[in-house]
């Protein structure tokens, strides 16, 4: 029964609504340290609530944080965000965190690092999310907001082991597929701001919408589809090392635990007691397993990858097949 609950409470958001002033202020943030040539990967707090009867996540604000790993610059982080959420409550907004948002370039998020955020954030709240906003894609006319959470198997085995084995895997039925949870996004905008949108959709310039994409994107892409099929030959390599270790170790037992019978056997021949029976796991210890979460992750990468080149070349297909037959 406590089971159920807790995985009612964990999947228990069903969409996300955000509010056109976080998307404007994570969109300013990447772009203005994008315009200092700082660090490319922001990353800040989303605040807000959570609408329990509609099963609705609703982010209302967020705030920038410092980008750094080290221990000075985790303890800044930590004050500043008691701070603001003070500073906040006294103003009467809404200063519950929520989770957090953090930039990407087309789908690299998916690492340890970004794993062990979410899973931080979802040790505090079950219904914390990580928003993810690729500021390339959203250059190029497409708004990039994603938001994701770890699935409740992989939490659940996370929590037990850092570094996920085949049979963890076997048992809890995870696959790269269901590791991450992605929560629909709805962008919210009070009337006034979608009066505004119409006003400039009628100047807008309806060219663009035939503008040809650049193979530079295509590229980039294949090259990081590429960099994640390496990644994933060499984590096979060691797979197969392993596998290698473990037939190598079984012959060892299969050898040694003839030798003794044979040699139990000329003792009874001669009138002699037999040896005792040893423990064959104390004396040949298996190898170590390999980790999976790597191996999950590149897959998670790749597929990514994979859906992104896809509506990419679907697009492209599109507007070429129409410029050709404008041209003919």
């Amino acid at each position: 029964m406590a089971t159920s609950t807790s995985a009612t409470l964990f999947d228990s958001i069903q969409c996300v609504e955000i509010t056109s002033q976080v998307i404007m202020k994570i969109t300013r943030h990447c772009h203005h340290e994008l315009e200092k040539q700082l660090d490319p990967h922001v990353n800040g707090v989303l605040l807000g609530l959570i609408n329990e009867n509609k099963h609705v996540l609703e982010v209302t604000h967020c705030f920038p944080l410092m980008n750094s790993d080290t221990d000075e610059g985790m303890e800044i982080n930590r004050e500043y965000m008691l701070e603001m959420e003070r500073s906040l409550r006294q103003v009467n907004i809404d200063y519950q965190q929520v989770g957090f948002y953090q930039s990407t370039y087309l789908n690299t998020h998916c690492d340890r690092n970004f794993l062990d955020s979410v899973f931080d954030y979802l040790e505090e709240m079950n219904e914390a999310i990580a928003l993810i906003y690729d500021p390339l894609k959203t250059k190029m006319g497409n708004l990039s907001v994603r938001a994701f959470k770890l699935s409740l198997a992989a939490f659940q085995l996370y929590k037990e082991e850092k570094d996920f084995t085949a049979v963890m895997l076997r048992e809890k039925s995870l696959t790269y597929e269901n590791l991450f949870k992605e929560i629909p996004v709805v962008v919210k905008n009070s009337t006034l701001t979608n009066v505004l949108l119409c006003e400039l959709d009628k100047v807008q310039d309806n060219t663009s919408f035939f503008t040809l994409p650049t193979s530079s994107y295509l590229e980039k892409s294949m090259q990081l589809l590429l960099g994640g099929l390496d990644e994933t030959n060499q984590d096979l390599q060691k797979i197969n090392m392993h596998q290698r270790a473990v037939y190598k170790q079984q012959n060892q037992i299969f050898k040694y635990v003839q030798e003794r019978k044979e040699e139990n056997a000329g003792r009874e021949k001669n009138g002699l007691k037999p040896l005792p029976e040893e423990d064959v796991t104390k004396l040949f210890k298996a190898p170590p397993p390999v980790g999976r979460l790597e191996s999950l992750l590149s897959a998670n990468r790749i597929a990514s990858h994979c859906e992104m080149i896809e509506d990419h070349v679907k697009s492209g297909i599109g507007k070429l097949y129409l410029a050709d037959s404008f041209m003919s």
